[in-house]
């Protein structure tokens, strides 16, 4: 009997514990991705006449997502992910080929993607059941 407590214990300290330890992760995945987002649509506004410039920046916001998406889709669906990474290929696409227009708002749906994620993969009460 006291084996047995024991063992319920222990196993809900490390559930708890990988709980806060993913809701540490997708606050900051998340913040970071809102910075990307907030970061290019300022740049891609400053430089209307050559959105090209802002090509690495892109770059670099698309591989960090690449890099946490796998860590992600451990926990949630992929389907609302995909939107994400969808959305960041486009706008390389748009930035590579210095379309100010689609690229403005590929980066305002990638804003729009970052604040309901925030609520999607955040915590509450919904995603503890």
């Amino acid at each position: 009997m006291v084996k047995r407590a024991i063992t319920i214990s222990l196993l809900f300290v490390i559930l708890f514990g990988v709980a806060i330890y993913e809701l540490i992760a997708v606050h900051s995945i998340i913040n970071t991705l809102e910075q990307y987002a907030y970061n290019l649509q300022t740049e891609i506004t400053l430089n209307k006449d050559n959105v090209e410039t802002v090509s690495n920046n892109v770059k670099d916001a698309k591989d960090y997502w690449n890099s946490k998406e796998d860590a992600l889709c451990l926990m949630f669906n992929h389907k609302d992910l995909s939107t994400v990474t969808d959305t960041l290929n486009r706008l390389y696409s748009y930035v590579s080929n210095n379309d100010y227009d689609n690229a403005i708002a590929e980066v305002n749906l990638l804003k729009e993607y970052s604040e309901k994620n925030k609520h999607i993969m955040g915590f509450n009460f919904q995603n503890l059941l």
